[in-house]
């Protein structure tokens, strides 16, 4: 059993102490530690529907980070938004016990599953992820699981099932995936971002490469042929690989793409058709997220039409388009998007499923240095909204930069014509000055990857009792 060899891997080491407990990535590792037997104490900066579910299977979890709450663990792991100073990583130091980051000891876990299904790529990770983890589910496989969000059907990003195959978020923020050992290895895209990790575009196709590369002979690279600058990787690449998408030099063809209330297309392999398909999800990038999942099932020659009926079923994951409310005709949804090229996907698809409908988007940006970066193409993509407020920076990791805020982008916008854009710093003064704007059939959409979800809640709570 895998349990028994992950307690062989680590020896003798029983009791671990998590920095960042509280993180997506880090709790799902603590999640399949402490349902294994290990004692798993932690620290966050704030208390959360993650620790508390920690808490319930016997973690032990602080609130804030104090140099007492080390107790002599036999390791500690922290994530890598932890900094050097963090004052239990330094009384780690001070009492010589070994510090690990997340990425190295999820390596370590990996590692005994002789598949190992790795999903990369600037954006689309989690939901590629969950919608194979979806697919292999019905086609009998059960994969375990390491993903970066809580899977609607499951209730869980991690879990310990099939003894063989595991999926797992490859994410290339502080060059984690290069700790991982893929034997399939999924690129979704390769877009410039974490610009304050990598010097510029380059250096992440660099680090992407590396990455394809570091499969064994016998796995296989699955590429999406219709991004450029992973496309640009195929002549590079010296492990067996196999591409996807519409472009018509895809090995796996996407085609005849049809929308409804749902999206509809075929797939064909080296032009023979495989499948006929559909998902509940609206969207070309939901379409080729399905693909990258298919054809991972194709290769592990599992039932094509099953692996199918997965895609069908995927019910979703917490915070990627997720439907909060629906009442008076009007629809409430929440998003992770915080790059550009995520804020226009996510944009387009809601176009495509309802044309007809106003859109408004209270968004908030991620990071000073993202903001600073990608400023102008945030002003670009936020125009396919009808009407947009934006709050301030949720700064996460970073001190602020001078003369980088929300404002930036609202006076790109402005200066491309765009009028329909506020500025309302506080996102607690958001309610006043959206409620009275919302109409019957309008779609509101809270977009980020920080707190902003907190605004969705508050604002149809408001609206819904004026």
């Amino acid at each position: 059993m895998n349990e028994n060899r992950i307690l062989q891997i680590f020896g003798s080491i029983r009791k671990i102490h998590m920095i960042g407990i509280g993180g997506i990535g880090m709790s799902g590792i603590a999640d399949v530690l402490l349902r294994i037997g290990f004692r798993v104490s932690g620290s966050d900066s704030t208390e959360s529907s993650i620790t508390e579910h920690l808490r319930s299977l016997g973690a032990e979890i602080s609130i804030g980070h104090h140099r007492d709450q080390i107790r002599r663990p036999d390791i500690v792991v922290y994530s890598s938004a932890i900094k050097r100073d963090n004052p239990e990583y330094r009384q780690a130091e001070r009492l010589g016990i070994k510090l690990i980051r997340r990425a190295e000891f999820l390596g370590m876990l990996l590692s005994v599953w002789p598949i190992r299904i790795g999903v990369a790529g600037t954006h689309g990770k989690t939901s590629t992820s969950s919608i194979l983890a979806s697919a292999l589910d019905a086609a009998g496989s059960h994969p375990s699981l390491f993903i970066g969000g809580i899977i609607k059907d499951l209730h869980t990003n991690a879990r310990m099932d099939s003894k063989t195959c595991v999926i797992f978020e490859a994410d290339e923020f502080d060059r984690t995936f290069l700790a991982l050992p893929p034997t399939l290895a999924i690129i979704t895209n390769v877009d410039a971002d974490h610009l304050d990790i990598y010097k510029n575009i380059n250096d992440m196709k660099t680090a992407f490469l590396e990455y394809a590369n570091s499969i064994p002979e016998n796995g296989s690279v699955i590429l999406c042929h219709d991004d450029p600058e992973a496309r640009s990787l195929l002549p590079l690449i010296d492990r067996p690989c196999v591409t996807y998408g519409e472009h018509p030099d895809a090995d796996f063809h996407i085609g005849d793409v049809r929308y409804d209330t749902e999206s509809h297309f075929k797939l064909y392999y080296n032009g023979e058709a495989i499948g006929d398909f559909a998902m509940r999800q609206v969207g070309l990038h939901y379409i080729q997220n399905a693909a990258a999942a298919l054809a991972c099932a194709y290769l592990l020659h599992l039932d094509i039409a099953s692996a199918g009926s997965g895609v069908y079923s995927y019910a979703g994951v917490e915070r990627r388009f997720e439907l909060r409310y629906e009442q008076g005709n009007v629809l409430f949804y929440d998003d992770y998007a915080h790059h550009p090229t995520e804020i226009a996907a996510t944009l387009k698809g809601i176009r495509t499923r309802y044309p007809e409908r106003r859109l408004i988007v209270i968004f908030q940006p991620h990071l000073f240095s993202r903001t600073r970066d990608f400023a102008r193409g945030f002003a670009r993509s936020l125009q396919l909204a009808d009407k947009v407020f934006l709050v301030d920076i949720y700064p996460a990791r970073e001190a602020p930069i001078p003369g980088v805020s929300s404002a930036m982008i609202v006076d790109m916008m402005r200066e491309a014509g765009c009028g329909n854009v506020s500025y309302i710093p506080d996102m607690k003064d958001i309610p006043a000055a959206l409620i009275p704007e919302i109409r019957p059939g309008d779609i509101i959409v809270t977009m980020g990857a920080g707190d902003i979800w907190k605004v969705c809640d508050t604002v149809f709570k408001s609206w819904n009792e004026r």
